[in-house]
């Protein structure tokens, strides 16, 4: 799913319109692509140049928000997951391709610039042992954009007083918008998205 195509449908549902910007010179992703001596793959330069959000951006959920990052905290430095806050050292276990462009929780969600397909799958991470465990939950940036407005969508139905109840079911009217549309957009990782609603399976 193209930037495009995501956005048209976020606007679609969502009250909080995301414009694609138009007329822009591609500076940001210049800059960044300069730095490192790296071309970029186009899904991720086409977002940082027209959607990336310039203000502070976030998707509520189930948890925590996901914090979209803003063209000004687009870096190669990367405190807590490439670079140690405190003593500026790299950290081990972070590879150079990974590229942060949300977090949840803490938790990286990044593009692997080494892709170079038409569009950039999307991971996330939890800790683990070793290091960062990553998975894939989009096969593009507009995808994962589309999956997490869908979910905030949902926590703020219209009509609907309380999304979840005490057992983290979805309520009904919620869910029979949400489950399907998922699956539609994502089958690929519909569980990735709505397993943290006890009620999820209703609708597989």
């Amino acid at each position: 799913m193209n930037l495009q195509a995501a956005v048209n449908l976020i606007n679609s549902f969502s009250t909080r319109e995301l414009p694609l910007r138009v007329g822009v010179d591609g500076a940001i992703s210049r800059a960044l692509e300069k730095h490192k001596s790296v071309s970029l793959p186009p899904e991720l330069k086409a977002y940082i140049d027209t959607l990336c959000p310039q203000q502070s951006f976030i998707f509520e959920g189930v948890g925590s928000p996901i914090n979209i990052l803003t063209t000004a905290d687009l870096s190669w430095s990367m405190p807590g997951y490439n670079i140690d806050p405190e003593t500026l050292a790299p950290i081990v276990g972070w590879k150079d391709s990974w590229f942060l462009i949300a977090n949840e929780g803490g938790e990286p969600i990044i593009v692997d610039i080494s892709e170079t397909n038409s569009t950039s799958t999307v991971y996330s991470a939890i800790q683990g042992g070793e290091g960062w465990e990553f998975a894939p939950i989009a096969d593009s940036i507009g995808l994962f954009l589309l999956c997490a407005a869908a979910i905030e969508h949902a926590m703020d139905f219209p009509g609907v007083d309380e999304a979840l109840d005490d057992d983290f079911n979805l309520a009904d009217k919620a869910a029979q918008w949400l489950f399907p549309f998922i699956k539609q957009h994502a089958p690929t990782y519909y569980e990735e998205w709505v397993a943290v609603f006890e009620n999820y399976e209703d609708a597989m």
